[in-house]
C-alpha cells in the first residue's frame, strides 16, 4: 500500500468516526434539567401582580403603569417561525402592525402525545398556538405545571417584531409566573 492510499484510508476512518460520534453521542443539552432557571425567572417577578387586565389584550401604547417591564419578559419561546400565520393573525387582531409589540397572557399546555418530546409544553396566546417551551426546559416546566395542580399554567407574554420590516421575524417572550 502506498502513502497516497494510506492517507485516503485514514481520512475515510476519521470521517466515519465523526459521523458515528455525532449520530450516537448523547445530547448534553437535552439531559440538563434547568429548574434553577425556572425558579430564577419566577423570583425575578415575585411580588408583581398579574390579573386578567394587566397584560391581556394590550398593545404597547396602552400598557398600564403597573404591568410588567420589557426586561421582565426573560424567557424565549421556540418554534415561532412555524406559527407565523398564527402570530400574524394576532398582530392583525390587535391592529399592532405599527407598534411592533403585543402584551397578552400565554397559556402553557402539556402535550404528552408530542412525538418529538414527551414533555412538550405548547405555548398558546388567545387560543392560538405560538410556539413551544424549549426541549431542554420542557421536563422542568412540565413538573412545575403538574405540581401547581392545574392542567394549564398562565404567564405574561410579549410578542415582538420590527414594525419597519415588511416581513419581520416575530418573537415570543414569557415571564414564568402563575397567574
Amino acid at each position: 500500500m502506498n502513502d497516497s492510499s494510506l492517507s485516503y484510508v485514514v481520512i475515510a476512518i476519521v470521517v466515519i468516526a465523526i459521523v458515528l460520534y455525532r449520530r450516537f453521542a448523547p445530547s448534553r443539552a437535552a439531559d440538563k434539567l434547568r429548574p434553577d432557571f425556572i425558579a430564577k425567572a419566577a423570583a425575578h417577578v415575585e411580588g408583581k401582580n398579574l390579573d386578567a387586565q394587566t397584560p391581556t389584550n394590550q398593545s404597547a401604547g396602552s400598557q398600564s403603569s403597573d404591568s410588567f417591564d420589557d426586561d421582565d419578559y426573560n424567557y424565549d419561546v421556540v418554534g415561532e417561525s412555524f406559527q407565523r400565520d398564527h402570530l400574524t393573525s394576532l398582530i392583525r387582531a390587535h391592529d399592532a402592525f405599527n407598534t411592533g409589540v403585543i402584551y397578552s397572557v400565554a397559556v402553557l399546555e402539556l402535550e404528552p402525545t408530542n412525538s418529538f418530546d414527551p414533555y412538550a409544553v405548547k405555548v398558546v396566546v388567545e387560543g392560538t398556538q405560538v410556539g413551544y417551551i424549549p426541549k431542554f426546559d420542557s421536563p422542568a416546566v412540565t413538573k412545575m405545571i403538574i405540581e401547581s395542580g392545574k392542567k394549564v399554567y398562565e404567564v405574561p407574554a410579549r410578542i415582538g417584531f420590527d414594525s419597519d420590516s415588511p416581513s419581520p421575524p416575530i418573537g415570543v417572550r414569557l415571564t414564568l409566573t402563575v397567574a
